[in-house]
């Protein structure tokens, strides 16, 4: 009987700790998307609370490019190479440090992303964690893609 009792103690800790991690698990979604900009919803999770949006938008780039997000290029990534394929790449290799800043949309200064963050940053067991709405110029992500050879063109409406 006591064996059975920590059994299903263990149990309901793993489910808890399932639907915990669930629950933590990072987002992007399309929210808009006109054939030029396409506009997301992003989870930034970070352990300072300043590097959220940072964090958001590299985890948008990176579902793009390696995962895909429902709604672009049929949920398809839009590499058309594996991560381990590209690290030769200088394209894919400077992607986040030196690329990634063209493609988010910004005002007319070009100076300032036009993003809005959706609620405060809210403390978590891993940090902080806080939603953003992030507008890119997908047309122009594309045309590079393409330029460098790297596009994965999973259906004919990207």
């Amino acid at each position: 009987m006591k064996r059975l009792s920590v059994i299903s103690l263990l149990l309901v800790i793993c489910c808890f700790a399932v639907a915990a991690q669930e629950e933590q698990e990072e987002e992007a979604q399309l929210l808009e998307f006109d054939g030029k900009t396409a506009l997301f919803a992003v989870d930034g999770i970070s352990a300072q609370k300043a590097n959220t949006l940072r964090c958001a938008e590299e985890l948008l780039f990176d579902r793009l490019l390696y995962s895909g997000i429902d709604g672009i290029n049929d949920g398809e990534p839009l590499m058309n190479k594996a991560r381990e394929e590209l690290r030769k790449n200088d394209y894919a290799v400077n992607f986040f440090k030196k690329r990634m800043p063209a493609y988010l949309k910004t005002d007319a200064s070009g100076k300032n992303v036009l993003y809005e963050q959706l609620g405060q940053a809210v403390q978590t067991s891993d940090g902080y964690s806080c939603t953003y709405l992030v507008p890119i110029k997908y047309n122009v992500l594309i045309r590079d893609l393409k330029t460098e050879g790297l596009l994965n063109a999973a259906s004919s409406t990207l």
